[in-house]
């Protein structure tokens, strides 16, 4: 195998395709709102925080969505469920759609997805 270096925007580039981009009518908002998924990565080790983030652009501003590590584990632990890191990005795209959709402004606070959201969203996206 022969390994290739690639730089930090390459690979900036290909994390950004795992989520399609999408728009998204906001009642907080004069205009659609213009979503793309940046990154997800572990947040003990960026925010001391048990969650595994997705990080999106909501018209040029940063919007996390966090998902609560011990739901994670509760599903891989008790009911030998595993959510795969694209799968999770997905449940945080709809989570964030829902909340543009009823107004709120994603930029301004950290979505948290806890137990019942999780489960509820991954049943709907048939992850369940």
């Amino acid at each position: 195998m022969v390994w290739q270096a690639i730089s930090h925007r390459q690979v900036y580039h290909i994390m950004s395709y795992i989520i399609t981009p999408f728009e998204v009518s906001s009642l907080a908002l004069a205009e659609p709102a213009k979503v793309r998924f940046v990154h997800l990565y572990p947040a003990i080790a960026t925010r001391h925080s048990d969650t595994i983030d997705c990080v999106f652009r909501v018209n040029g501003q940063t919007a996390t969505v966090s998902i609560s590590c011990p739901a994670l584990t509760k599903l891989r632990e008790k009911e030998k469920k595993y959510l795969s890191d694209q799968q999770l990005a997905e449940i945080a795209a709809l989570q964030l759609r829902r909340t543009l959709e009823h107004g709120y402004d994603a930029t301004q606070a950290e979505i948290y997805i806890n137990d019942a959201q999780l489960r509820a969203l991954g049943k709907e996206l048939n992850y369940l």
